[in-house]
């Protein structure tokens, strides 16, 4: 008679399995992890949340998609005040915090500039082989003419809307769609009442509470490899986000062999150059980790060393070595405590 009560006894002590969730979004994937009993309402519960929240980033952020309202308001050239939704206007007015915070070396604006570098919405990525002509001084000039946060003006009253004061500007904020996705999947996730959780989208994560037994999220960060995938460094993470910014899987190659950055800076309009391949921030939410790893890789090393010691921004900066797999960290004072 002990024995079937031995089997429940063992079976009621194990952790229940979490409840994962997968699927493609914004060009990359989403992949979610929610501890729980997995129950069907509740797996449907969260699904929805996913989706309805995935949903709004694309109808309104995505510049891949040509109906979206940001697409909509880059073919606009009237130079007249526009309503946004609040799904736009949140992330216009997150990035114009970042921009200032940062001098400039994080801009939504960039959209001219990134197409004469051959990084149009919707183009192909990891062409690193693909030959092209870098745009010239004159060319840059006039794209520059267009592009600088201050020139897009943004209000909230009577209603939330934005203005381009400039001719040809286009905003791209795929440097902040997926952070922004993020932090909206964790607030949904708590108003259903989970209080731990882990979601990521295209490599945008967002810890909160702990594991399923127990203790703080482990997260992988990535060595900056074109083809591989393998682990530089491990963090414990929990309620914080966690973002990379690199340079080391999109890239363009000129005819004469000459390799070129998808990170473009902003204040120059030319890419960016260096030993500094990838930047990895934690912050409490995901947008602006994953605003201040772009703009870091565009400060480059020192200066953004400098700038993350002054506020206290947990950053590890990566620079190629002379010898092909090997680093150099650079850690801020504050991502030391993070580290695995």
């Amino acid at each position: 008679s002990w024995q079937p009560r031995k089997k429940w006894r063992s079976i009621c002590s194990r952790t229940p399995a979490p409840m994962q969730f997968t699927g493609p979004t914004m060009g990359t994937t989403y992949h979610i992890t929610v501890p729980g009993a997995g129950a069907v309402s509740e797996r449907r519960a969260v699904q929805s949340v996913i989706d309805r929240v995935l949903l709004e980033a694309d109808r309104h952020l995505s510049t891949y998609s040509v109906t979206s309202e940001i697409s909509r308001l880059n073919r606009d050239t009237s130079r007249a005040w526009h309503g946004v939704s609040p799904s736009l206007y949140v992330v216009l007015k997150e990035a114009r915090a970042v921009s200032e915070f940062t001098h400039g070396a994080f801009d939504i604006t960039v959209g001219p500039l990134l197409a004469l570098w051959g990084y149009e919405p919707g183009g192909d990525v990891g062409s690193v082989s693909k030959a092209f002509t870098p745009p010239t001084s004159a060319q840059l000039g006039l794209a520059r003419r267009s592009v600088g946060y201050g020139k897009l003006e943004l209000r909230n009253g009577p209603r939330a809307s934005v203005r381009k004061d400039t001719d040809g500007m286009e905003l791209t904020v795929d440097g902040i769609a997926p952070g922004y996705a993020v932090d909206r999947i964790a607030a949904e996730l708590r108003a259903l009442g989970h209080a731990s959780f882990i979601v990521e989208i295209g490599g945008e994560v967002r810890a909160e509470g702990q594991r399923p037994e127990g203790g703080p999220w482990r997260i992988a960060i990535e060595a900056p490899l074109a083809t591989a995938r393998e682990p530089l460094l491990g963090l414990r993470l929990r309620n914080a986000a966690v973002s990379t910014s690199g340079d080391y899987r999109d890239a363009r190659i000129d005819t004469a062999g000459r390799r070129y950055s998808h990170t473009i800076d902003p204040r120059t309009g030319r890419t960016v150059e260096g030993t500094l391949t990838s930047v990895t921030v934690i912050d409490a939410n995901a947008i602006r980790a994953d605003a201040y790893a772009t703009a870091l890789m565009v400060m480059g090393t020192e200066a953004g060393l400098a700038w993350a010691k002054e506020l206290r921004v947990p950053a590890v900066f990566v620079e190629r070595s002379a010898k092909p797999g090997e680093w150099r960290l650079v850690e801020s004072p504050a991502f030391r405590e993070w580290r695995e």
